[in-house]
């Protein structure tokens, strides 16, 4: 599976699998499938998280997991232009767990709920060798914005500010920071960008949540919509607090903006006589599609390669 790949993988299943029915819905490929539903349409996504390898039983808090596990669902329904509305969650239990550790969760979980509007309706639960947590999340939306519709001419967007969760992430695992610190924070409890549904919703002409890391993320963005992302490396924009890191671990703070997974914010296109509704807004032109392949920064080819993979790293 490691020499395969998650990416590899998801092709080679829906190779199997038959296409979506000719009634305009979405299947296999971006953020989330869609159905019509009421004049828009439906939006359905699911995630999953697992002890041991998306956090850390002892060391993660459980309420910072529901948080997250909740956070990344709705991520993935903002990017399509939608919003959350009902929720079904799936655990598989080791017969050790700790009931007050599932309490913990599903407070954070509903913390979320409240936060972004949602509904947990139903689920289902199993043992299993390791805690599991599987979260399916229903939206809608007036319109299903994709990964696959960026124009040559399009100015490129993203959202907050990259690079804390992937510090943040090492800071945690190394024991190196206080729960309290700003990038663990970062890591524990992003939040999905609810706040910027409407306006992707005015001017997107595609896009997607940073989930695997902002090169990554640009590269399915050319991928699907056939052309090339050209972006600035002095653009992006950077966790406050990655700077001083940064310099203490003897890298580049452009190297974590780039390839930090789970900071789930948005990357979206967007017609250049559109721009002026960015004012005001957490977000930040960082390029310019054009016409051809692949993803270029300062004028050179970027590789994908450094963000997440579920199936390559430990």
């Amino acid at each position: 599976m490691a020499e395969l790949g998650e990416f590899e993988l998801i092709a080679r299943l829906a190779a199997r699998l038959a296409p979506p029915r000719q009634d305009g819905s979405v299947g296999i490929g971006d953020d989330c499938a869609a159905i019509p539903h009421a004049g828009g349409v439906q939006l359905l996504t699911c995630d999953i998280a697992v002890a041991g390898r998306h956090f850390l039983p002892g060391r993660t808090p459980m309420a910072d997991v529901g948080w997250k596990i909740a956070s990344a669902n709705v991520s993935d329904v903002c990017a399509c232009g939608g919003r959350p509305t009902h929720a079904l969650v799936s655990l598989g239990v080791p017969a050790h767990q700790d009931p007050a550790a599932l309490d913990a969760l599903y407070d954070g979980l509903a913390e979320a709920a409240e936060a972004y509007g949602f509904a947990v309706v139903g689920g289902n639960v199993s043992g299993a060798d390791a805690l599991l947590v599987d979260l399916f999340v229903l939206g809608e939306a007036p319109r299903f914005i994709p990964r696959g519709g960026a124009r040559p001419g399009d100015r490129i967007a993203v959202s907050g500010r990259l690079g804390g969760a992937a510090a943040g992430l090492a800071l945690f695992g190394a024991g190196a920071a206080p729960l309290t610190h700003p990038l663990v924070r970062r890591h524990l409890r992003p939040r999905a960008r609810t706040d910027l549904v409407p306006l992707l919703q005015r001017v997107a002409n595609a896009a997607i949540d940073i989930s695997d890391g902002l090169a990554s993320e640009l590269g399915h963005v050319a991928e699907r919509s056939g052309v090339c992302l050209a972006i600035e490396g002095a653009r992006v924009p950077q966790h406050e607090a990655l700077g001083p890191y940064a310099r203490e671990q003897g890298r580049e703070a452009l190297e974590f903006a780039l390839h930090s997974g789970e900071e789930y914010e948005l990357l979206f296109t967007l017609p250049p006589e559109h721009e002026a509704a960015l004012a005001g807004q957490d977000v930040t032109v960082i390029g310019e599609v054009r016409a051809g392949s692949g993803v270029l920064l300062d004028g050179r080819p970027l590789a994908p390669g450094g963000g997440w993979d579920h199936l390559r790293h430990p």
